[in-house]
């Protein structure tokens, strides 16, 4: 909480030395300077609390450029609508917390607002049972990430000619994801209501 301007002009007046050449009544010249360095101090001190809130990405108002900058956003040069839009995803990537286990992959596309299942494809060995499937050799190095909540992220033979291939959330997804995998794999996305 900033301090007044008469609360700095006594504290400037007490560091001064004392005499008949620092005179301390209100209508002197050096008082007037003083008046003019306190006021001068308070909106200083005024504007740092100002920054207090700046210093998290959940309150920061003014420094949200500085943030974006910070965490290279927008990711994928797919830019936030809205201020609020802009801060959530400060705030999501600020905290993201990733990792390549699939409850982790789950846990950032949460993050993000897409309720996904990751299917893990292992190979056949034999000591699996002879009904479990035979997947191609591109699956060993590939998940599948099922999205629930999102039907008609990708383009289909029903879909109008204005409808996009890929749909901004699901583009979103699918860059999040792939930027932050391990590499040699990959993933899989199958949207809900795809064959």
């Amino acid at each position: 909480m900033a301090h007044g301007v008469a609360a700095w002009l006594h504290a400037l007046q007490q560091v001064m030395p004392r005499g008949k050449a620092w005179p301390r009544e209100a209508d002197s010249d050096l008082t007037r300077l003083l008046l003019a360095l306190a006021t001068r101090l308070n909106r200083v001190e005024t504007n740092a609390d100002l920054l207090l809130p700046e210093m998290r990405p959940e309150t920061t108002r003014q420094l949200l450029d500085e943030w974006e900058g910070y965490l290279e956003l927008p990711e994928c040069e797919l830019p936030a609508s809205t201020f609020e839009g802009r801060r959530r995803a400060v705030v999501e990537k600020y905290h993201r917390k990733g990792g390549l286990a699939p409850w982790q992959i789950e846990a950032v596309a949460a993050d993000l607002g897409f309720n996904v299942k990751v299917n893990v494809i292992l190979p056949h060995h034999c000591m699996r049972s002879c009904m479990y499937p035979l997947w191609p050799n591109r699956y060993r190095w590939l998940l599948q990430i099922e999205v629930l909540d999102s039907s008609g992220g990708r383009f289909t033979c029903m879909d109008t000619v204005m409808t996009p291939l890929l749909s901004d959330r699901a583009r979103e997804l699918e860059c999040v994801m792939t930027k932050y995998r391990m590499g040699g794999t990959g993933y899989e996305f199958i949207y809900a209501g795809e064959n």
